[in-house]
């Protein structure tokens, strides 16, 4: 997940999002009050916050609760379409400056940002920050470092080797300098990501600062119960004339976790008492749509928000029979994509995907590889590649899901459409906090896997790289659950990235994921769409493109 405003309408070109005319485009009636500051702001969450960390966040609902908490270089804009997906300054002053052919990248951070005690954040911080995402206690953030920063490949974290990376310099304490292995264009971008947030070193306690990261933002922690609650106050140190993205408005926030989804539509629906001054975290329910479709004052309260993410079914490319592509194949037909978006309400989640890139990034190139009609599946088809490859009767599969009201029936929903190609699939449930970290091992991993990814920033560079480059695979926080690796597309990686052209890149890439959809090592079935309940008292809201369409939570405040 991630957040941004409005109502947008999918399918404009490269990844254009346009905002349409819907109900609930602000998330208030029309008329109502600006947000003001105070009171507390209460978010009602169906899931679990993986990692607070920001060495190991990398799942987009996280993401949106940490910009809360702690500051980037750079980070998305506070906006719904396509502005949200646009690239601003946070801690530094500028998007950052290029040099020796952008393999050197320069920020200056911003005169008065302080931590939560008052000290001032330096370009140490920063350096802390980013070096301690190589240790190996921490292995579920992004790989850019380890990638893109030379000596990155050896490097083992400041824990083993507290001499630092050579490649980070710090000059002075307003100054950071990254130095590159290879020319990284959208390097600027990269440090958005919470990898690239500050940590003071005294306070790092490994693996436990996932339970206390140290603020930045405009919130501290002041209680967290994991899998429970939790609490946001103030940070006293937080300098809003430092800050252009967070209006930190609420005195408060409290976001309760792993509630009931059909209990927390019902809370916001009747939108009394403290759930008047609530949101969800995640979309409205399948059950709950007629209901808020149908009453016009319901509607009011609806934020919609399209999304550059798209879901899809990974499948094991390393497990027998799966190794075949055949039988990849015939799960790719089989899929009843109809299903699947049904379990997350219908129409109203998003377009049933065809392709790896979804309509709203730049890169896309329209394909259908594996059609059926209506995306309800083909069986007959299915059954028919499942016979060139030997596989009649008698092939068992067991599926990873979320622990999860949404987890759960989609689980069924693959069993059913697989069953009808006479696959069995058997469902293992795992805990929501605890999905991605276990998934993202191949140990650990089964033959499939509900999954999706939203682009670090938009454009395909951080989508097919990630997602499918067989040199990438780790033992730990491993991004390509397909397990896939061809070396015809690591090279043709390669090569794209060592375009200098963006719009040839852009195309490149359109190309190249049809060219990975002939081995079928994910079935795309939804292009996603958000629609968020607010409660009566709350403004401020929009969808936003980088958070899945969910809520940005930085911009939410209160009417009372």
């Amino acid at each position: 997940m991630r957040g941004r405003r409005a109502c947008l309408a999918l399918g404009a070109a490269l990844g254009m999002l346009s905002a349409t005319a819907c109900a609930g485009s602000s998330g208030t009636a029309a008329g109502d009050a600006a947000p003001v500051k105070g009171g507390t702001l209460h978010v009602l969450s169906s899931i679990d916050l993986e990692h607070l960390d920001p060495g190991r966040a990398y799942v987009t609902s996280t993401q949106n609760v940490g910009r809360l908490i702690y500051r980037t270089l750079t980070t998305f804009a506070p906006a719904a379409g396509e502005a949200g997906g646009k690239i601003v300054p946070d801690l530094a002053t500028d998007t950052g400056r290029a040099g020796d052919g952008a393999k050197t990248w320069t920020f200056t951070l911003k005169e008065g940002v302080k931590f939560e005690d008052g000290r001032p954040v330096t370009s140490k911080d920063v350096k802390y920050g980013v070096e301690r995402t190589f240790a190996a206690e921490l292995p579920e953030g992004p790989p850019y470092a380890r990638l893109w920063l030379v000596g990155g490949d050896a490097y083992k974290g400041p824990y083993k080797d507290p001499g630092g990376l050579a490649s980070i310099e710090t000059p002075d304490d307003r100054t950071i300098v990254f130095r590159l292995n290879r020319p990284v264009s959208d390097f600027g971008s990269a440090v958005s990501l919470p990898m690239f947030a500050p940590v003071p070193k005294d306070k790092d306690t490994g693996v436990g600062y996932d339970n206390r990261p140290f603020s930045s933002g405009p919130y501290k922690i002041d209680k967290f119960e994991p899998k429970k609650q939790l609490t946001l106050v103030r940070n006293t140190s937080w300098d809003p004339a430092t800050d252009t993205v967070r209006k930190g408005l609420p005195d408060r926030v409290v976001i309760d976790l792993n509630l009931d989804p059909a209990v927390v539509d019902q809370r916001l629906i009747a939108g009394q008492g403290e759930d008047a001054d609530a949101v969800a975290l995640e979309p409205i329910g399948p059950a709950s749509v007629g209901r808020v479709m149908n009453d016009p004052q319901l509607r009011k309260r609806l934020v919609t928000g399209e999304s550059i993410n798209t879901r899809f079914l990974s499948i094991n490319t390393r497990h027998k029979p799966l190794d075949d592509v055949r039988v990849r194949q015939a799960i790719a037909y089989a899929l009843d994509k109809d299903a699947l978006r049904t379990t997350r309400g219908g129409p109203i989640a998003g377009e049933l995907a065809t392709t790896l890139l979804p309509p709203t990034l730049p890169g896309y190139a329209a394909e259908d590889p594996y059609p059926s009609t209506d995306g309800k599946g083909d069986p007959a088809k299915a059954k028919a590649l499942l016979a060139e490859a030997g596989r009649t009767s008698g092939l068992t599969l067991t599926l990873d899901t979320p622990a999860t009201t949404a987890g759960k029936a989609q689980g069924e929903a693959v069993q059913a459409s697989l069953a009808r190609a006479g696959i069995t699939v058997k469902i293992n449930e795992i805990s929501s906090s605890a999905f991605y970290s276990t998934v993202g091992s191949p140990a650990r991993q089964h033959d499939l896997v509900i999954d999706g990814w939203t682009p670090d920033w938009p454009g395909a560079s951080t989508y097919l790289p990630i997602l499918f480059d067989g040199r990438l695979i780790t033992t730990e926080g491993n991004n390509n659950r397909a397990q896939y690796g061809s070396a015809e597309v690591d090279a043709r990686l390669d090569a794209i990235a060592a375009t200098g052209d963006p719009a040839a890149a852009r195309a490149a890439y359109g190309e190249l994921a049809k060219r990975i959809m002939q081995d079928a090592p994910v079935v795309p079935f939804l292009w996603d769409r958000a629609a968020v309940l607010v409660g009566p008292n709350v403004s401020g809201g929009y969808g936003h493109t980088a958070f899945v369409g969910r809520l940005d939570l930085v911009s939410l405040g209160l009417r009372k």
